[in-house]
């Protein structure tokens, strides 16, 4: 489709050239110099005016260069100024005017954004010009009409074509004025060179809504509040995980499901520290951490540093308090997603992690490894004061209470303990609380224990031993409950004493 120039007939392939071309016969000249006034019909034209340095008058190619150039040249004459919020040159990226407050370049901007009265029949998607809708509508209707000629591929656009041939010619005809880093293409919007830029500038004009954090790019904004709000779009076809990145989906494919997913084919990179191979480059560069000890993810609310983005992600939950994972049946919340996944657990009664060497099963594999304690005899955690071992975190710490002197009381009697779970176990002697039934026989225990000590006796069925198992339920009840013996409840002793 051609578009003509209804003042002088001339013909272009594309309705924003004509736009553009139309400038010319108006004599509008929207994109003006900062520094001397002058206007330009086409945005290119300003770039090739020089900027001037307000503090010094040295020449810089563009606006990027110019800030880059006040940030490490004027930065201790811009040291308060740092901390007023004011040491960024506030000037419009589309026409290059300056502002000496940042809200007044907020509202300036507005007057850039076009009204869009033209719908998409098919999506709603809003446009400046009707011509653009033929063109996104390929979109629907499945039509690219531009060929690449060396491969083959359709576009639904001539510069997305173009911008494809660039791969395989490698041509790279943007290049940033500072390090020389080049780029394909150079959008006011999309263009990677000014996001690229403003690693020289500093600037971060996208703001996290959640915390104080602030981003250079839209997509990195994005991306940063799915840690926040848990959103994971990408969705495995085969076993149904979600990722929060496509690339994460991408790596879980070729790792997990290669021999399925046709195009896919299992790529190992190995460490060269150690035996292990990683699915990917990624991966392996985090697991090289485990060797080189290095931590680059420093928490920005505490000292804590961590190998992994992800770990820190985690960690910072707990200082903001956001629970971004949510149980569909009891309504709880979790910082985690495999916190969550566990729970749900509960409500199915799913326990995929099984003992090989009894018939337990539970619905953590950290469950498991405690278990597995019990038939190996491992013992990993010592007490530093004692040399006391146990096969439980949990259990040294409790233990340790016992040198540190910390203890709960019972406001009944005279005895003390080292958990306060222990104390509530104990208490249930004063009031006869016996919250755990047998299903079987109906009779009430005050201890979860005891209930299951109880329930062997029904699973053996010696009829003969009836009268001798109710004398051993109500002993082993009262046993568990004094405390004199018990490693759970680990009584200190009597307060007399």
């Amino acid at each position: 489709m051609e578009y003509h120039c209804s003042v002088c007939g001339k013909e272009f392939p594309h309705a924003y050239k004509l736009e553009r071309h139309g400038l010319i016969h108006t004599g509008e000249k929207p994109y003006r110099c900062s520094i001397c006034g002058r206007g330009f019909n086409q945005k290119g034209n300003l770039k090739t005016s020089s900027l001037r340095c307000p503090e010094c008058g040295q020449e810089c190619e563009n606006h990027s260069a110019l800030q880059a150039h006040h940030n490490s040249t004027h930065s201790e004459a811009a040291g308060d100024a740092v901390e007023r919020g004011a040491s960024q040159l506030l000037f419009c990226r589309r026409c290059g005017i300056q502002f000496g407050e940042k809200a007044k370049l907020e509202e300036h901007m507005k007057t850039h954004v076009k009204a869009k009265p033209y719908s998409c029949p098919d999506c709603g998607k809003k446009f400046i010009n009707e011509s653009y809708i033929q063109i996104h509508q390929r979109i629907h209707t499945g039509e690219k009409p531009f060929l690449c000629s060396q491969c083959g591929r359709g576009f639904h656009t001539a510069s997305s074509l173009k911008l494809h041939e660039m791969q395989h010619s490698g041509e790279r005809p943007y290049a940033c004025s500072i390090c020389g880093k080049t780029f394909r293409i150079n959008s006011y919007l999309t263009g990677l060179l000014m996001i690229h830029e403003r690693v020289h500038t500093g600037e971060k004009p996208f703001p996290c809504t959640f915390c104080e954090k602030r981003f250079a790019s839209q997509g990195e904004l994005r991306l940063h509040r799915r840690t926040h709000t848990g959103e994971r779009p990408y969705h495995c076809s085969i076993c149904l995980k979600s990722f929060s990145r496509h690339w994460h989906l991408k790596t879980h494919l070729e790792a997990m499901h290669s021999e399925v997913v046709a195009g896919f084919t299992r790529k190992k990179f190995p460490c060269s520290d150690c035996e292990k191979s990683c699915n990917s480059a990624a991966e392996l560069r985090d697991h090289q951490r485990t060797h080189t000890g290095e931590r680059p993810y420093q928490c920005s609310f505490c000292d804590k540093r961590f190998a992994l983005s992800g770990t820190l992600v985690r960690h910072e939950r707990l200082h903001t308090g956001i629970t971004p994972y949510h149980c569909s049946d009891c309504g709880k919340t979790f910082a985690q997603q495999w916190t969550l996944t566990t729970h749900m657990r509960t409500h199915t009664g799913e326990k995929p992690y099984s003992c090989t060497q009894c018939d337990k099963s539970f619905v953590a594999p950290g469950e498991l490894r405690r278990h597995t304690r019990i038939h190996t005899g491992e013992k990993p955690y010592t007490c530093g004061d004692c040399g006391r071992s146990f096969n439980q975190s949990g259990r040294l710490r409790e233990h340790e209470k016992i040198h540190f002197g910390e203890k709960f009381d019972c406001p009944e009697c005279e005895k003390s303990f080292t958990r306060a779970s222990s104390l509530k176990n104990h208490f249930r002697l004063h009031t006869g609380e016996r919250p755990y039934g047998c299903e079987v026989c109906g009779r009430g225990f005050s201890r979860s224990q005891s209930l299951r000590l109880h329930k062997r006796k029904h699973e053996q069925t010696h009829p003969e031993e009836e009268g001798e198992e109710s004398a051993f339920d109500a002993r082993s009840d009262d046993l568990s409950q004094s405390g004199d013996n018990s490693p759970i409840n680990m009584c200190i002793g009597d307060k007399s004493d």
